[in-house]
């Protein structure tokens, strides 16, 4: 690791000793013109120096939430500070009025409708009660009909009609002894003709209604008890039949009643969050701040853009950016690190900040963000060059400051403690070996020094000088090196 951070400051101290000595000049050899430094010793901080723009760390962008094209009639001035929930923009609001009104109306008669369908499904499911109801009592009727026909009217008509035939054949009976009794005293003159003729008649009249009877019986127990169980045993199940059909007819009623008030309660639903929706459209009319910060306008993006100009009387369209409100409490700067010096970066490094608008004053704070890849927005310009977003937030609030102003970044690799340091200029590079130069006695006399890090300005000096010894700034530049930084041969052909 050591001997990579080596390879790492010879290269470019070569290169800056290469620069510096061809600006001073070949005469530097001369003791007479050298410029002298005196060795110090001292606290020593490796940096890297960038400039940014101040930003700020917390910013809410706020933009126009109106669906389609929307006017400003009102806008508060550029520069404000404001308050949380105070007024920044208002847009016309007359349209959004009117779609409210629109929509508050299509809700009412959507609850209306609601209403009206739960009623009908409360009246439906009452009267499938009453009708089911009604119908299983008929099953129970017609139970009971044919459980009283086979049980007791059966029996009932059976004995009936036996009895009638009793009856007749007795009567039959009579009606013949009766008309016995008649011829025998006719005979003896106790009797008349007609009585006889008369007893005669009743015989037969008995006779007939004692066939009439059995034919009755007959009739009655072939088919009229039997038609009668039919009729019984359809009846019930007919009753049945009509049961299941109510049943089916009922809940097929209350499944369409209940699907319309579901259908009615999403179409209230969608009516309400459509309501909702235009409402908070009306409230989108009045843009408030949604933090504390500064009012700053939405620039376009380009001038061959379609972003419009923020202003009262402009028209912008929906999701356009308003203002951005940057709490200028805690502020950044953004700054572009090179892919060459990236890898000593890290989060939490300690740096200091000077504002271009107050050179006099310097700010702490520390590196907050390191970008994992190389900023995109360069690509197109330069392929190249590949440059890391680097954040550096400052520590304490600056007060009458505002995002915009350009700043210089120091963020500090590291500090050394008690070391030796000369300028950078001061060390050359002669046969691979890091030389400083001192005058004795008009010569300049090379004394070879181990180097450690550097800066853009001072290069530590870890052996070789002692504190307070004189050094020349402008040490001879070795001939032999060509403007690669390799030595060459003094014998070699030109």
């Amino acid at each position: 690791m050591k001997a990579l951070l080596r390879k790492q400051i010879l290269i470019p101290v070569a290169a800056v000793i290469l620069i510096i000595a061809v600006i001073i000049g070949r005469g530097g050899g001369d003791a007479e013109n050298t410029l002298n430094h005196t060795v110090e010793r001292g606290d020593f901080v490796i940096s890297i120096v960038e400039g940014g723009t101040l930003e700020a760390v917390n910013e809410v962008v706020v933009k126009n939430t109106i669906d389609g094209d929307s006017r400003i009639i009102w806008l508060i001035p550029e520069g404000t500070y404001v308050k949380k929930d105070e007024l920044l923009v208002r847009f016309d609001r007359g349209e959004a009025e009117k779609n409210v009104e629109e929509q508050r109306v299509e809700f009412e008669s959507r609850q209306a409708a609601l209403i009206k369908t739960e009623n009908d499904l409360i009246i439906t499911k009452s009267t499938a009660e009453s009708d089911l109801s009604e119908a299983r009592q008929a099953v129970d009727f017609a139970t009971m009909d044919l459980e009283k026909f086979e049980q007791l009217e059966r029996v009932h008509k059976t004995r009936e009609a036996e009895l009638k035939i009793d009856t007749a054949e007795e009567a039959l009976k009579l009606a013949q002894q009766r008309y016995e009794w008649s011829l025998k005293l006719s005979d003896k003159g106790y009797e008349t003709k007609a009585q006889v003729d008369r007893d005669k008649l009743e015989v037969s009249l008995k006779s007939k209604e004692f066939e009439t009877a059995k034919s009755t019986f007959k009739m009655l127990e072939t088919f009229d008890l039997q038609k009668e169980y039919t009729e019984y045993s359809s009846a019930k199940k007919e009753a049945i039949a009509k049961l299941e059909r109510v049943k089916k007819q009922s809940e097929s009623k209350i499944a369409q009643d209940e699907a319309a008030v579901n259908s009615a309660k999403i179409t209230l639903k969608l009516t309400k969050d459509s309501l909702a929706k235009r409402i908070e459209q009306l409230d989108a009319t009045e843009v408030k701040a949604p933090q504390e910060g500064l009012v700053i306008y939405a620039k376009p993006r380009s001038r061959w853009g379609d972003d419009v100009q923020i202003a009262e009387g402009s028209t912008v369209r929906n999701r356009a950016t308003l203002i951005s409100i940057p709490d200028v409490s805690s502020m950044k700067v953004v700054v572009k690190i090179h892919e060459s010096m990236i890898s000593q970066i890290k989060k939490g490094q300690k740096a200091y900040v000077v504002l271009d608008s107050r050179p006099d004053e310097r700010f702490g704070g520390e590196v907050t963000k390191v970008a994992i890849l190389p900023d995109s927005d360069r690509n197109w310009a330069n392929p190249d060059l590949k440059v890391y977003a680097t954040e550096v937030t400052i520590a304490e609030t600056i007060e009458d400051i505002k995002p915009g102003v350009s700043a210089k970044v120091e963020i500090v690799i590291e500090e050394l403690t008690d070391v030796l340091t000369v300028p950078i200029q001061a060390v050359t590079t002669v046969d691979g070996n890091q030389l400083c130069y001192r005058s004795n006695g008009g010569d300049l006399e090379p004394i070879e020094v181990k180097i450690g890090k550097f800066n853009t300005k001072y290069i530590e000096i870890k052996s070789g000088l002692e504190e307070g010894q004189e050094i020349i700034l402008n040490p001879p530049l070795d001939n032999r090196i060509n403007l690669t930084g390799e030595t060459t041969d003094d014998d070699s052909p030109e």
